[in-house]
């Protein structure tokens, strides 16, 4: 495996700058997400690294050794898509065994490796089919397998699991950080998904605008966010910004839904921030409710468990 630095790294497309002095300390085997939205610059990022964009500024390091010279063949990393990539006339076999079959490698040790990383994902009774006779969650398996059947120094992913139902995205998540860390994998992985991101990563690059904002473990990124954007950023329902009680408009103050404790008929500790408002709406969401309360004009959401005196009432 491989340990990845980004140093200082920029991306331009003629005077539209994609990228700003990005750096990052990736250590081997580390599981990291580049996180952030739309346009934010995360996959730019990653084809950098992968060899697949040519950097404008800064370095990249595998082990230690600059590959701005090096093709994305010749960094020994693997990649997988948001959409599959599978060749359609090819069985699950030979989807898999391609990468080693293009190596012109040795017909026993194809086969061996084949078979090894079916096993690892579960399609070892799926390996004579057609693509076209899988599900979704099956042909990302079968991309995966593709993606580590050579042993790569580091598996890159880009939204992989976006084209999947809430479900299966679920499962696949679980399955992505198991095999990752079985084989040591150093991974990054680019999504918009924070709580895919939170579940799977070892740490965060929060990006936006090509800007790395924070980078981070998921609970620091969570309960420390560095400025307002990894704040609201992070987090779902997003935090509620309020101002200061004292009216200083240089003071703002972060609370995310779940610290918001409802209180009957106004009757708060002395000692606490509180604010008062008219229940707009509740949104029923499985073992808890979300309450959205106008206070001022604005939308505060709180959550509560129970909802049986909250109705109608501030």
């Amino acid at each position: 495996m491989s340990s990845i630095n980004v140093e200082n790294v920029r991306k331009d497309y003629g005077g539209v700058k994609a990228l700003h002095s990005v750096s990052l300390d990736i250590k081997d085997g580390e599981f990291v997400s580049l996180l952030g939205p739309s346009g934010c610059g995360k996959s730019t990022l990653l084809y950098c690294v992968a060899g697949l964009e040519e950097i404008s500024g800064g370095r990249v390091l595998f082990n230690g050794n600059d590959v701005a010279d090096r093709g994305a063949r010749e960094r020994n990393i693997a990649l997988v898509f948001q959409d599959y990539a599978l060749y359609p006339h090819m069985s699950v076999r030979e989807n898999i065994a391609f990468p080693l079959r293009r190596q012109k490698l040795d017909s026993a040790l194809v086969t061996k490796q084949v078979n090894w990383a079916a096993e690892l994902l579960g399609l070892t009774g799926l390996l004579d089919r057609s693509p076209s006779d899988l599900s979704g969650g099956q042909r990302q398996r079968v991309a995966v397998g593709r993606a580590i059947v050579r042993n790569p120094a580091a598996l890159l992913m880009d939204e992989p699991l976006s084209n999947l139902d809430a479900g299966l995205r679920v499962h696949m998540r679980t399955e992505i950080k198991r095999l990752a860390r079985e084989l040591g994998l150093t991974v990054l992985f680019v999504t918009h998904d924070q709580e895919e991101a939170m579940v799977m990563s070892d740490r965060i690059a929060v990006l936006s605008n090509g800007h790395l904002q924070q980078f981070d473990d998921p609970m620091t990124v969570y309960r420390n966010p560095i400025n307002r954007f990894v704040a609201e950023f992070i987090g779902s329902p997003k935090m509620n910004i309020l101002p200061a009680p004292n009216g200083n408009a240089k003071i703002i103050i972060g609370a995310r839904p779940h610290d918001m404790n409802l209180v009957k008929d106004g009757k708060a500790n002395t000692d606490d921030f509180a604010v008062t408002g008219t229940l707009a709406m509740v949104e029923p969401a499985g073992h808890v409710y979300f309450l959205d309360v106008e206070v001022g004009g604005t939308l505060v959401k709180a959550t509560t468990a129970d909802i049986g005196w909250s109705a109608g009432r501030r």
